[in-house]
């Protein structure tokens, strides 16, 4: 019979033992056994065969379904469904809606769970957000979890706290994992004990702690709806990269000086690994330059060039300038005094006659030794050489003006005896 031993005002009883022992107000009892062992909790609401059965001092509760709330002697819990929240005991603050939804729960507060079989597990956490059939069920003593999702957070040994997972199934491996983030379809942890681990996307995995995924074998796209590559960024500026690094620049001291590797872009922008070698396959251990001193050698005995020559790049030279080089000051330097003039002065120097040299010059158009323009075009002017034999020429001038002296001595010398003859 109901309310058999009841005194409280303003109550309602309906059931077999409903509300029996009741010594409270503001009760609603509906069915067999529900909220048969109350006596000081008011201002409940059970509905269902043996919900509130022994709920003696808590307030402010309501319990709707078989057996729901059936341990519980807390207040300010809300639990809908067969055996929703059925061992909760002094757990108070909580919402359970679905069938065994929290049906474990014993002290664990504030928690919202909704779904078959949401939470089933949990018996100490608190604060916890569970929404979708078995989402956080692997879930027993962590706080501070948020699982949406039907089986999100549902797997043996997740029971870290502050984690979150939206998506069917995610975070189903995040044992012991604590303050993670899974968005996704099966987006999930891909070993134990992370923290602060993040997968994003589809089928995400994160398998190391501090770090970031983004998608299973996707593109990333910043400031661009449809990525080519794994990071596309675009900035929205023209001739701008969209990119920053905080403390490298420009006055940052190089890290490798022996590499001839470089990032740089290609047509497309995308960021490609360049060489200053004439192979990109050259080593990475193999430099052209090497710093010996003060001084920036060449290693590879290889010659320079600046600008693109017109004609073929001849061989025995290491630096080639295109339109010409200024400078303050040139020094050219010879290897033996054999590259010199000084034999024009030797004793058995040969000294063309004038008559040779003047029918050379007819038919030549330039002096004997001196190479004509056409050789010059073709095969350029070697500096040293050719001031050498200007020097020949000029002390080849200085004989034949010694000569003429010597001959215009011997004339004046002539002269003087004729004139003295004659008088």
């Amino acid at each position: 019979m109901a309310g058999v031993n009841a005194k409280g005002s303003s109550s309602t009883f309906v059931g077999d033992l409903a509300g029996q022992e009741n010594l409270a107000d503001f009760n609603t009892f509906v069915g067999a056994s529900a909220g048969q062992s109350n006596t000081q909790g008011a201002g409940n609401t059970f509905v269902g065969y043996r919900t509130g059965q022994l709920n003696a001092f808590g307030n402010q509760n309501t319990f709707i379904g078989q057996e729901a709330g059936l341990l519980s002697v807390a207040s300010a819990n809300t639990f809908v469904g067969f055996r929703a929240g059925n061992r909760t005991s002094s757990g108070g603050f909580n919402t359970f809606i679905g069938v065994q939804a929290g049906q474990n729960n014993t002290s664990g507060s504030s928690n919202f769970i909704m779904g078959t079989n949401a939470g089933l597990a949990n018996t100490t956490g608190s604060a916890n957000f569970f929404l979708g059939d078995n989402a956080g069920g692997g879930n027993t003593g962590g706080s501070f979890n948020v699982y949406l999702g039907a089986n999100a957070g549902n797997g043996t040994g997740v029971n870290g706290d502050n984690n979150l997972a939206i998506g069917f199934e995610a975070g189903r491996a995040n044992v012991a994992g604590i303050n993670n983030t899974f968005l996704g379809f099966r987006a999930d942890a891909g070993a134990g004990g992370l923290s602060n681990a993040t997968a994003i996307g589809n089928n995400a995995r994160v398998n190391i702690s501090n770090a970031v995924v983004l998608g299973d074998n996707a593109n990333v796209g910043v400031g661009t709806s449809a990525p080519a590559t794994r990071l596309h960024v675009v900035s929205g500026v023209a001739n701008q990269s969209g990119l920053r690094l905080g403390n490298l620049t420009s006055a940052s001291p190089a890290s490798l000086t022996s590499q001839t590797k470089f990032l740089s872009v290609d047509a497309q922008g995308n960021v490609i690994l360049a060489s200053s070698n004439t192979s990109a396959r050259q080593p990475a251990n193999e430099s052209l330059w090497l710093l010996d001193g003060q001084q920036l050698r060449n290693t590879a005995g290889q010659t320079l060039v600046l600008g693109r020559p017109g004609s073929a790049v001849p061989s025995g030279y290491r630096l080639i300038v295109e339109e010409g080089i200024l400078t303050e000051k040139l020094k050219v330097a010879i290897k033996n005094t054999n590259e010199w003039s000084d034999y024009v002065f030797a004793p058995t120097y040969q000294l063309k006659p004038l008559s040779e040299v003047e029918q050379y010059v007819k038919v030549n158009k330039h002096l004997p030794g001196v190479p004509s323009a056409e050789e010059v075009v073709k095969a350029g002017l070697d500096v040293a050489k050719m001031n050498a034999k200007l020097l020949e020429k000029i002390e080849e001038l200085t004989l034949y003006i010694i000569d003429l002296k010597r001959e215009n001595q011997h004339q004046s010398n002539r002269l003087q005896r004729l004139e003295q003859n004659t008088k």
